[in-house]
C-alpha cells in the first residue's frame, strides 16, 4: 500500500538574493513524522504546465508534489526531458510519473478539502497560495511551448 503524504505547511518566500520568489512547501508523512522541505520558485507552476504540456493548475500542482517525494523511493530513476518530445508525449510521460509513484509508492493529498462553506475550505487548503498564483491558459501554454521548442531547433539542440 502507498505510502501518504501531506502538504502541511506553505510559506511564502525568496531565494537569498531576494530575487526569486518562491514558497517553500514542507510535505509530511503522518505515519513516522517525516517531513520534505521544497523551494518552488513561483514561475515553475506555469514553466512545468508549457514544458510538460499540462493543462491545469490542478494537474501541475499534482505533478510537482509527486515528483518531489518519488526519489524518496526510486532515487536512481532517470527523468525525461520534456522539451525532446512532443507536447503529448510530454504531458503522458509527466502524469504517467506522478500516477507511477501513487500506485506504487506514494500518494501526496493535493486536493482541495472538502467543508460546509468556501470560506472553510479556502482555510484548510493549505495550497490555497500555489492554486491562486496563476491560472494555466492550456491556448497559451502550448503556444509558449511550440515557440521555445523552435528556439531550441534555431539554437542547434
Amino acid at each position: 500500500m502507498p505510502d501518504e503524504w501531506q502538504v502541511t505547511e506553505v510559506i511564502d518566500t525568496a531565494d537569498e538574493s531576494g530575487k526569486i520568489e518562491a514558497w517553500e512547501v514542507t510535505l509530511t508523512r503522518p505515519a513516522d513524522g517525516v517531513t520534505l522541505a521544497m523551494f518552488l520558485p513561483k514561475v515553475a507552476i506555469e514553466s512545468t504546465a508549457v514544458a510538460c504540456g499540462l493543462t491545469s493548475t490542478a494537474e501541475v500542482i499534482d505533478v510537482l508534489m509527486h515528483r518531489a517525494v518519488h526519489p524518496i523511493y526510486e532515487p536512481n530513476l532517470p527523468e525525461s526531458n520534456p522539451w525532446h518530445m512532443s507536447g503529448e508525449e510530454a504531458r503522458a510521460a509527466a502524469l504517467e510519473r506522478a500516477e507511477r509513484c501513487k500506485r506504487d509508492h506514494a500518494t501526496v493529498a493535493t486536493a482541495v478539502p472538502k467543508a460546509r462553506t468556501a470560506a472553510a475550505r479556502k482555510a484548510a487548503d493549505v495550497l490555497a497560495p500555489l492554486r491562486s498564483h496563476v491560472r494555466i491558459d492550456p491556448v497559451k501554454a502550448a503556444a509558449v511551448r511550440l515557440e521555445q521548442q523552435r528556439a531550441l531547433l534555431h539554437a542547434g539542440e
